[in-house]
């Protein structure tokens, strides 16, 4: 495995500079288990974690070979390393998955985000997806299909409507929170996903009614008031 190992050459995603081996290890089961659920190449061998100094590779041991993981971010397209990209649940006791951005790339997709999830609601593609939104009230915390994708094609179902034209429209499945490892300390640090712009908690409930109201006034209070009286399950 040593020899395996040291023969990989890895640089740096921004300047292209070589990145010099310091050590590597067996990746403890918990974040191998994580790898192995969300990328195909981790699904056999031994998941090694490969220390680079800024950055920590990942890499699959198998059948005497080792074979870098390199994922691509969604929104910037760099080619980066599993444990780059920011993890995410849609419940507050999980499970956890693999993003499919980094956190530079979220950090500025959090300021564009909330005024797509407010056209949704003054200005939807179809009445379906607006009955879904409407219904599911304020959201606050970033949401995008692609980036964030549900865990199974059933689960992805419950988040799409079809309009008018048989179009799929998605539908926000904003997460419930977001996560980074910290190679240098070895842990997880919380990262925010409360979208820019979005009201504060303090401020959330007389934001969504001020725009219920709003909304009263252009479409009219009986259309609003009848949607936000029926099941989701009726949406």
């Amino acid at each position: 495995m040593e020899e395996a190992i040291k023969a990989l050459e890895f640089e740096d995603e921004n300047t292209g500079e070589p990145l010099k081996i310091i050590s590597f290890k067996k990746l403890d089961e918990e974040r191998a288990k994580l790898f192995r659920g969300s990328f195909e190449e981790c699904k056999n061998g031994d998941i090694i974690s490969v220390d680079c100094g800024s950055v920590e590779h990942i890499v699959v041991y198998d059948a005497g070979k080792a074979k870098p993981v390199v994922v691509e971010c969604g929104i910037t397209l760099a080619e980066l390393s599993p444990t780059q990209l920011v993890e995410y649940c849609f419940e507050e006791k999980g499970p956890w998955m693999v993003s499919r951005c980094s956190l530079p790339a979220l950090e500025a997709y959090r300021k564009m985000k909330f005024s797509q999830w407010k056209k949704a609601v003054t200005h939807p593609d179809c009445m379906a997806s607006f009955r879904r939104v409407l219904k599911m009230g304020l959201v606050t915390s970033i949401f995008d299909h692609l980036a964030f994708p549900e865990p199974s094609e059933e689960e992805k179902k419950k988040w799409q409507v079809k309009n008018e034209a048989g179009k799929i429209i998605h539908i926000p499945h904003p997460v419930k929170a977001l996560r980074i490892w910290n190679k240098s300390k070895g842990e997880y640090e919380a990262v925010r996903a409360h979208m820019e712009g979005a009201p504060e908690p303090k401020d959330a409930e007389k934001y969504w009614q001020d725009m219920l109201n709003d909304l009263r006034e252009t479409r009219g209070t009986k259309l609003i008031d009848d949607v936000l009286a029926t099941n989701l399950s009726e949406t």
